[in-house]
């Protein structure tokens, strides 16, 4: 397989785009600036073959400045009270900009939970295709009046790697106030360089970056290097690059060494199932198993057999995500299991052979098959 390069971008047709509220902010309100430059960048791109879906921040920008109220540290109730009256404004201004490029916009609002359920997950993703079917382009934003912080994404960066398989994009641009990374903080250290490219990212070089976020957002570079990293798992680049650089989407897909460009994995990539299981969804419960499975599972590759299973945890249904964990209580793997919390707990440590007759029912043999799995190893 040939070495990704910036010329590759060229060849994206779907591109998903992150603007941040650092970025959107202006004073007490929203950068108006910005967002004109960025439609008007959008619509050109659009009208020569280009599809975009846009996830923003900025509504709790636009809600402080309505009612003059800034937001206060810790404050859930407030930030989501500002997030209602604003996210009106933000798409309103989005609307308008496209409008007068003859291109319509479309509120897309999503909270952690509408994703870690699979049947919702998988309704959001007929969404965006019909809207792109359409020519609309999706503006997506968390539905911070309703998310707590329990269900909260981490960050509208996260929001973003999340929703790439929902999309169908081929490459993922997050817009900064940055040039990109940087081998030092430029904001400290004028000299530091940039770095045009990283290649096989992995999550020991994400943890070793300072996180930095904002009064308004949740994010920092760690973040944005962390969606990098899943989105390349995805077999999706990402470029890390400022929002205030002119014509900055056209230069990063026309192949023009602007920002920081992380490639997709050469090996290793997730399927959407795999992702949507590692990241997306979150383990409903846990099935401890002995250290026979627990070997069989990280050595040989093999499903989790009920002749395995020591105990359960939790409330899960047949389909849902649990965490597999061994005498120690240490993660294995995360899988979907093909029986209920109470079934688990029936069949636990009992032969193949025999769960039809202890549950009374045609069914699997196995408590997680392998192809349903991800071992630790694969784990974000």
């Amino acid at each position: 397989m040939q070495e990704f390069d910036r010329n590759n971008l060229c060849a994206c047709r779907r591109v998903l785009v992150k603007i941040g509220s650092r970025v959107l902010k202006r004073g007490d309100g929203l950068n108006y600036r910005v967002i004109e430059r960025l439609c008007d960048e959008l619509c050109l791109l659009k009208d020569s073959g280009r599809e975009f879906a846009l996830v923003s921040s900025g509504a709790i920008a636009a809600g402080s400045a309505i009612v003059r109220c800034p937001p206060r540290p810790g404050a859930l109730s407030r930030k989501q009270a500002l997030a209602a009256i604003g996210q009106g404004r933000l798409i309103h201004t989005y609307t308008e900009a496209f409008q007068r490029y003859g291109h319509i916009a479309a509120q897309v609002l999503i909270t952690r939970e509408d994703l870690d359920d699979r049947l919702r997950y998988l309704n959001i993703r007929n969404t965006f295709l019909t809207l792109l079917e359409m020519e609309v382009i999706p503006i997506v934003n968390e539905n911070d009046t309703v998310s707590v912080d329990e269900i909260q994404f981490s960050d509208n960066d996260m929001l973003s790697a999340m929703i790439i398989p929902l999309v169908e994009a081929q490459a993922m641009i997050i817009l900064t106030d940055t040039e990109g990374v940087y081998v030092d903080d430029p904001r400290k250290n004028p000299e530091a360089e940039r770095i045009a490219c990283i290649r096989d990212l992995k999550l020991k070089d994400v943890r070793e970056v300072s996180e930095n976020a904002g009064e308004l957002g949740r994010g920092g570079m760690r973040s944005k290097l962390k969606a990098a990293y899943h989105a390349a798992r995805l077999g999706v680049p990402t470029v890390i690059a400022s929002a205030y650089t002119p014509g900055v989407l056209n230069a990063i897909l026309g192949g023009a060494d602007v920002g920081t460009l992380v490639t997709p994995k050469k090996t290793g990539r997730l399927s959407q199932k795999d992702h949507w299981i590692s990241l997306v969804s979150r383990p409903k419960g846990s099935v401890k198993v002995d250290d026979g499975a627990a070997s069989m599972i990280l050595t040989k590759g093999k499903s989790l057999l009920p002749c395995g299973v020591l105990a359960v945890e939790g409330a899960f249904k047949a389909g849902d995500p649990v965490q597999i964990v061994d005498e120690r209580g240490e993660v294995l793997a995360v899988g979907l299991s093909n029986f209920t919390r109470d079934e688990v707990y029936m069949i636990r440590g009992a032969n193949s052979r025999t769960i039809a007759t202890l549950l009374g029912k045609e069914c699997d043999e196995e408590v997680v098959h392998r192809n349903n799995m991800i071992v630790k190893k694969e784990l974000p």
